[in-house]
This record gives structure tokens, C-alpha cells and sequence, in this order.
């Protein structure tokens, strides 16, 4: 699965993608290792406990799902509570076998595997020029809010 990490900016009217992760789970990821008869034989129960975060470089074939998820996200919040989505927040999803990702959970925050790209991700290099976390994202949004007298935009 993929926590991919978007940033609406209200200033812009815009939605971009940060970075990407996926989660370690213990200790179904080391079980799904073993092999089946082993496993059987062990008799373990498995448990998902997030203990570590991946980074993620997803197929570049989904990215058009990615941004079209995060821009139907955005128009859909704006619809049900106004202003809508501002700032950062997460998408979880699976990719079935026919390449379709699958959303089931979302987090309107700033989600715990933006760790994964303290120093900026190729998602934000790319967009940016530069490296870009998601907490120097959120800054230069409040600075360019306040150079623009806009401040009411990004404030909530």
C-alpha cells in the first residue's frame, strides 16, 4: 500500500504531490516472508503494527490517478465544508492487479511518513527546483500568504 502526501495550496489553487511512502507493519511484513508451510507450521498470528516508514517512488504510469485523486479529493472538500482542504494531507491506497489504486483512508494533517522526506522527495524536487519537506512547504505558503496580504486564504 501508499500513503501519498499532497499539499492543496489555497494561494494557488493548486494540488501537489510531496512524496510517497509505505509502511513497515510488523509483523506481517516478516511474516508474508516465510515461506507458506513454514508460516503454517509456526503458527504465528500476524499483527500490523506501523514500526518504520519506505520511501516510495511510485510507477510513473499511475501518477495521472495520483493527481486526479488529490484534485478530486480538493474539489469534494470544498463542495461539503467550506473553505474546503488547505494545506497538507494524505492519501492511503492499494494498487490492485489492474494498476487501479484504491483509496481507504485519508488523513487531513500532516501524516507521519513525511519522514520519509525531511530533505524534499523527487515529487517535490521536481515541482520546486529544490528540496522541499512538507514543514518547509506549510512556511512558504505562510510567507507568501503575508508578501501577498492573503492571509485570510490560507487561514482557516
Amino acid at each position: 500500500n501508499y500513503c501519498i502526501h499532497y499539499f492543496y495550496s489555497a494561494l494557488n489553487d493548486e494540488v501537489e504531490v510531496l512524496g510517497m511512502d509505505s509502511r513497515y507493519e510488523t509483523n506481517i511484513d516478516g511474516i508474508v516472508r516465510i515461506p507458506a508451510q513454514d508460516q503454517i507450521e509456526a503458527n504465528l498470528s500476524p499483527s500490523y503494527v506501523v514500526s518504520g516508514n519506505h520511501p516510495v517512488v511510485i510507477r510513473e504510469s499511475l501518477l495521472p490517478q495520483v493527481f486526479e485523486n488529490g484534485d478530486k479529493l480538493v474539489e469534494s472538500a470544498k463542495k461539503l465544508v467550506k473553505p474546503g482542504m488547505n494545506g497538507p494531507f494524505c492519501l492511503q491506497c492499494l494498487c490492485n492487479d489492474d494498476r487501479e489504486l484504491v483509496i481507504f483512508e485519508m488523513s487531513a494533517r500532516i501524516d507521519g511518513g513525511t519522514n520519509t522526506f525531511m530533505n524534499g522527495s523527487a515529487y517535490s524536487y521536481v515541482q520546486f527546483g529544490e528540496f522541499m519537506s512538507m514543514g518547509r512547504r506549510i512556511s512558504r505558503e505562510i510567507k507568501n500568504a503575508i508578501e501577498q496580504d492573503r492571509l485570510d486564504v490560507i487561514i482557516t
